[in-house]
C-alpha cells in the first residue's frame, strides 16, 4: 500500500512539475511575442489553471494573432471572473473583439458598464460622442466599391502604394530556400514586392522582388518615395551589419531607413537619426512638398502606445526634432500607417478614435496648417477587423488599403477601392410637418402660428403656417418635442412628437384648433349633458340600492335557513346520542329518573332530587347550546295564586342550584305553573290520595332552544 501511495505522490509531483515548466515556457513565448507558439501551451494549462495570468496571456495571444472569436471567449471569462482587478485595456480589447464578431451593442455595453462603474463621466461622454459619430458615418451608407486583388494569398499582403506603373506592397518572402518564420504569427519575414498595375487581375506569381538591397532576411514593409523616385524611406527591423538587434526585452524594434537610387538600383541604405533601439519608428509618409516626413512611433513622451509624428527635412538632408501631432490626432491607443494626399489631407489608421472595430482608417483635413479632428472614412473600407495602410492614387479617387477581414483570402489582403460617395457627416435629422385645421369643419386655418418647443420648455422655432395652413420644422433624431398651434378666435392646442433614428423622415405634427364660439356651444351642451347624466346616475344608483338590498335580504334568508337547517341537524344528532333527551310532541324534554318532587307546601330540593339534578348538570355541560326551561307544578290544594307563587319558588330553587354548579344564568328560565297542568286530575282535594298529589308536585325540564 505504501508503495502505491508513494507512486501516486511521485506522479502528482511530476505532473505539477511539468505544468510549471509549461507555464514558464508559455510565458517566455508570450514575453517574446511568439504568440502562435504560446497559444497551445496556454490552452492546455487553462484546462486546470484558470489563473488571471494564464487567461490574460491566452486572450492576448489570440487577440494579437487576430483569432478574435477565441479572444472574445477568453476576455469574456477574464472580465467576468477577474473584472474588479483589471485595468481598462482588457475591457477595451474585449469590446474590440465583440465588434469583430458583430456584437456591436454588447461591445458598447462592456465599455459603458466599465466606465460607469469607475464613475468616469468624461469617458462615458466620449464613448457616447463616438457612438453618435459612427451612427452619422454609417448613415452615409457604403462610400466605396472594393475589389480583393488577385495577388493576395493565404499569407499577408499589405501596405500597397501605386508608384508609376507598379504596385509596391509587402508580403512574406516568396522564394526563400529556407523560410525563417516570424514567431508572432508563424509567417515568413516580410519583403517588398512590385506588381504591374496593368496586371492586377493576375496572381502574385508575377510579383517581383522590389530590391535585393532593401529586402533582407528581416522585415521590410511600408514606404514613402519621392516624386523624382530617387529617395525612398522604408520600415525595417533593427538590423545592424547583417544582424538583428533587440532591446532589453529581446524584441527587435522597427526603424525607418533611407535609400538612394543610384545607377539603377537602391543603394546607400542608412537608418534615420531619430530611430532608437528601445522603441519602434515605422510607417514613413511624405507630404506633397517632401519637406515633412510623417511616421508612427511608440517613443517616450507620447499619448500612449503608437502615436503619429512629423519631422522636418532640411535642404541639406538633415532632420529637425520630431514633433508629436498632438491630442487631436493621437490617443492612448494606436495611431499608425500615415498617408498624406496631394491636398495635404492626412489618412491614418487608429483603434483609439470612433471606429467600427480594431484599426479603422481616418481622415484629418488641414486648416491653416493644423490638422483637424479626424473622421472615420466609413464603410465598407472600415469594419470589425484591422483596416489600414490606406493610399490614394495621385489625381484620382481610387487607391488601395489593407484588411484582415475574415472574408478575405487569409491574414492581411490588399483591396483596391474607388470612392463613390463624398464623406459628408451630418447629425441625424428629421422633419416635423403638418397642417392646422378647424376641429369641427376640418378646413385649413391659414396663417396660424406654430411653435416648436423642446422637452425643457424652450422655444426652438416659431413659424407662420402657409395660406394652405402647412408648416415644416427641421428636428433632431431621438428627441421629444411639443408642437403648439394658435390663432385669434381659436383655442390653443398642442401635441407631443417623438423623433426616432429614421433619418430625413417626416413626423406628423398636424393640429386641430377649436374656435371659441364652438367651445362655448359645446360647454352649454356639456352642462345639459352633465345634468342629464346626474339624473340618470341617480336613477341607476337607486335601482342598484334596491337591488342590492333585495339581494342582501335573499342572501341573509338563505344563510339563515341554512344555519337553521344545520342547527336542527345538530340537535337531532345530539338527541340520538343522549338517551335522557327525547321528543314529546312538539317539545324536547330531559327525562329525569327518579323524578323530582317537592314536599307539600315546600320548595326546597330534596337530597335525593339533587342526584337527578346532577344528571341535568352533566347534560347541560355537554351541550352548551341548550337553553332550558325549568317548569314546576303544585297539586290542587290551596288557591290558585298561592300555588302559582309556590311553584315559582320551586322553579327558582332549581335554577339557583344549577347556577351554583356552573351553568350560566342566561341559559336557564324558571317558570312556575301552579296547579294549571296537573297530571292526576283531582275533582277535589279529598278525591286524590297523597301519592297522587305528590305526582302533581313535579319538576319538568323542557329545552326551549338549542343553539
Amino acid at each position: 500500500m505504501r508503495k502505491i501511495i508513494f507512486t501516486i505522490l511521485c506522479f502528482g509531483f511530476l505532473q505539477a512539475s511539468f505544468a510549471q515548466q509549461d507555464l514558464k515556457r508559455a510565458n517566455t513565448y508570450f514575453e517574446r511575442a511568439y504568440y502562435t507558439d504560446a497559444i497551445p501551451l496556454y490552452e492546455e494549462l487553462a484546462k486546470t489553471n484558470k489563473s488571471s495570468v494564464v487567461i490574460k496571456n491566452l486572450a492576448d495571444s489570440y487577440y494579437n494573432t487576430y483569432q478574435l472569436p477565441n479572444a472574445a471567449k477568453w476576455y469574456s471569462y477574464l472580465t467576468s471572473v477577474y473584472g474588479e482587478n483589471l485595468d481598462e485595456s482588457y475591457f477595451f480589447k474585449y469590446s474590440q473583439t465583440l465588434k469583430a464578431v458583430g456584437e456591436y451593442e454588447e461591445a458598447t455595453e462592456v465599455l459603458m458598464d466599465y466606465y460607469t462603474s469607475q464613475n468616469d463621466l468624461a469617458k462615458v461622454a466620449e464613448l457616447q460622442g463616438q457612438l453618435t459619430h459612427l451612427e452619422n458615418v454609417d448613415a452615409i451608407g457604403e462610400r466605396f466599391d472594393l475589389e480583393n486583388l488577385a495577388l493576395n494569398t493565404p499569407k499577408s499582403e499589405f501596405g500597397a502604394v501605386k508608384v508609376d506603373s507598379s504596385l509596391i506592397y509587402a508580403a512574406p518572402k516568396k522564394k526563400a530556400l529556407v523560410k525563417k518564420l516570424y514567431r508572432w504569427n508563424n509567417e515568413g519575414y516580410l519583403d517588398m514586392y512590385a506588381h504591374p498595375i496593368s496586371q492586377l487581375t493576375m496572381g502574385d506569381s508575377i510579383s517581383k522582388n522590389y530590391s535585393e538591397t532593401i529586402n533582407t532576411k528581416m522585415h521590410e514593409a511600408t514606404f514613402a518615395i519621392t516624386k523624382d523616385r530617387k529617395t525612398i524611406y522604408f520600415t525595417r527591423n533593427n538590423f545592424i551589419k547583417g544582424k538583428k538587434k533587440t532591446d532589453g526585452n529581446k524584441v527587435s524594434n522597427l526603424k525607418i531607413y533611407k535609400a538612394e537610387w543610384v545607377e539603377n538600383k537602391w543603394q546607400n541604405v542608412i537608418e534615420l537619426p531619430f530611430n532608437s533601439d528601445d522603441y519602434s519608428t515605422e510607417h514613413p509618409a511624405l507630404d506633397p512638398s517632401e519637406k515633412t516626413l510623417y511616421f508612427s512611433s511608440d517613443r517616450p513622451g507620447g499619448f500612449g502606445s503608437l502615436d503619429l509624428y512629423a519631422v522636418a527635412i532640411n535642404d541639406n538632408g538633415t532632420y529637425e526634432e520630431p514633433k508629436n501631432l498632438g491630442k487631436t490626432i493621437n490617443t492612448n491607443r494606436k495611431e499608425q500607417f500615415p498617408f498624406i494626399d496631394e491636398s495635404n489631407q492626412l489618412y491614418f489608421s487608429s483603434n483609439g478614435h470612433a471606429g467600427f472595430g480594431l484599426l479603422d482608417v481616418f481622415i484629418s483635413k488641414q486648416q491653416n496648417g493644423t490638422f483637424q479632428k479626424p473622421d472615420n472614412v466609413g464603410k465598407p473600407i472600415n469594419g470589425g477587423y484591422d483596416d489600414f495602410a490606406y493610399s490614394v492614387n495621385q489625381g484620382e479617387k481610387e487607391g488601395f488599403f489593407s484588411s484582415n477581414r475574415p472574408e478575405g483570402k487569409g491574414s492581411d489582403d490588399i483591396y483596391q477601392f474607388a470612392e463613390t460617395k463624398e464623406l459628408i457627416i451630418e447629425d441625424c435629422k428629421q422633419y416635423i410637418a403638418g397642417i392646422i385645421t378647424d376641429a369641427i369643419t376640418k378646413l385649413p386655418i391659414a396663417f396660424a402660428e406654430v411653435v416648436l418647443i423642446d422637452s425643457d420648455g424652450n422655444i426652438i422655432e416659431t413659424q407662420t403656417a402657409t395660406e394652405n395652413a402647412e408648416f415644416k420644422f427641421a428636428a433632431s433624431c431621438e428627441v421629444e418635442y411639443k408642437v403648439q398651434g394658435r390663432k385669434i378666435a381659436y383655442e390653443e392646442n398642442s401635441k407631443v412628437v417623438v423623433t426616432n433614428k429614421d433619418r430625413s423622415s417626416i413626423k406628423d405634427g398636424s393640429l386641430e384648433l377649436m374656435s371659441h364660439s364652438e367651445i362655448q356651444k359645446q360647454k352649454a351642451e356639456n352642462v345639459q349633458k352633465e345634468k342629464e347624466e346626474e339624473v340618470r346616475k341617480a336613477h341607476l344608483a337607486e335601482e342598484e340600492r334596491i337591488k342590492g338590498e333585495e339581494n342582501a335580504r335573499k342572501v341573509a334568508q338563505r344563510a339563515k335557513a341554512k344555519a337553521e337547517k344545520e342547527r336542527l341537524e345538530r340537535v337531532e344528532r345530539a338527541i340520538e346520542k343522549e338517551p335522557a333527551i327525547e321528543r314529546k310532541g312538539d317539545r324536547i324534554v330531559i327525562k329525569t329518573e327518579p323524578k323530582i318532587h317537592f314536599d307539600y307546601d315546600l320548595w326546597y330540593i330534596r337530597l335525593k332530587s339533587k342526584e337527578t339534578l346532577d344528571e341535568i348538570l352533566r347534560i347541560l355541560k355537554e351541550n352548551p347550546g341548550v337553553i332550558l326551561e325549568i317548569g314546576t307544578h303544585t297539586d290542587i290544594r290551596g288557591n290558585n295564586k298561592y300555588n302559582m307563587d309556590l311553584s315559582q319558588k320551586r322553579s327558582n330553587s332549581v335554577v339557583e342550584y344549577l347556577v351554583e354548579n356552573g351553568i350560566e344564568k342566561r341559559r336557564l328560565t324558571g317558570k312556575g305553573y301552579g296547579e294549571t297542568q296537573t297530571i292526576v286530575k283531582c275533582a277535589t282535594e279529598e278525591a286524590c290520595t297523597e301519592q297522587q298529589h305528590e305526582v302533581n308536585r313535579r319538576c319538568e325540564f323542557v329545552i326551549t332552544y338549542w343553539e
